[in-house]
């Protein structure tokens, strides 16, 4: 009887031993999906792709041999929330290294997504630098709070597909390099958008990712011109604040 005793205690213990190692070596490596508009695409000032913020955060993780799988190719110049919420509803299917995906699928394997989104969206409501009119105020804030509804929408079903890490990038200022008038118009809406991005981003137990006060104190992060995709230093100042909180949660641990 005691023989037997000493038997399953071993066993116990042994299947106890094999677990922690089991956890203990579990692959750790993070597979990362980059979603989103122009900024996630890498659009440089010239008007072609380049590295984006996301293939600097991809070189990151694989410094520290940390990184499983990378794409930012879901991602796509003048995407608008309902572009990339179309996508989702229908699937979407890429190639990657010849294989095929789907934007599900990866979503569903994701442990990191970034999504810099809406831009596109608050210029093509407001007109600014066409039509904008600031005497306009109550619909020019109206206009804002439906681009955030479409957003909403959009991080409700990305949430219901992604249940790890999801960091979401607030807007900067693409005009201060441009014009001090057209920059003091925007600067308020742009504000205000990042509020209210803030706000739903949370209810989703995501994080948000504020870049508005870096590219206001830096004018390297954009051309002096009206052009209002980064420089290269813009692209790594972003990158830096989505490594800054990976390190933060310990993704890349």
């Amino acid at each position: 009887m005691k023989r037997r005793y000493k038997l399953l205690i071993g066993f116990i213990v042994s299947g106890i031993i094999l677990v922690f190692i089991f956890f203990a070596t579990l692959d750790k490596k993070i597979y990362y999906v980059s979603l989103g508009d122009s900024l996630a695409a890498g659009q440089t000032p010239n008007g072609s792709l380049g590295y984006s913020y996301g293939d600097y955060v991809r070189q990151y993780l694989l410094d520290k041999e940390k990184l499983e799988f990378y794409t930012k190719d879901f991602s796509k110049s003048g995407y608008r929330s309902i572009d990339l919420l179309n996508d989702l509803k229908n699937n979407k299917e890429i190639k990657v290294n010849g294989k095929k995906i789907t934007i599900k699928h990866a979503l569903i394997k994701a442990d990191l997504v970034t999504l810099s989104i809406g831009a596109n969206d608050l210029f093509y409501k407001l007109n600014i630098g066409t039509s904008f009119d600031m005497n306009k105020t109550d619909d020019i804030y109206s206009y804002v709070d439906e681009v955030i509804l479409d957003i909403d929408k959009l991080l409700y079903e990305i949430r219901m597909n992604c249940k790890e890490q999801i960091m979401v990038l607030g807007f900067y200022n693409p005009f201060i390099n441009y014009s001090k008038e057209l920059s003091n118009l925007a600067e308020p809406i742009i504000l205000y958008a990042n509020g209210k991005l803030n706000e739903i981003v949370n209810k989703y137990d995501m994080e948000y990712v504020d870049i508005h006060d870096a590219f206001l104190a830096n004018n390297t992060y954009l051309p002096k011109k009206m052009e209002i995709h980064p420089t290269r230093e813009g692209y790594v100042a972003i990158s830096k604040k989505i490594i800054n909180l990976i390190d933060e949660k310990k993704l890349a641990k």
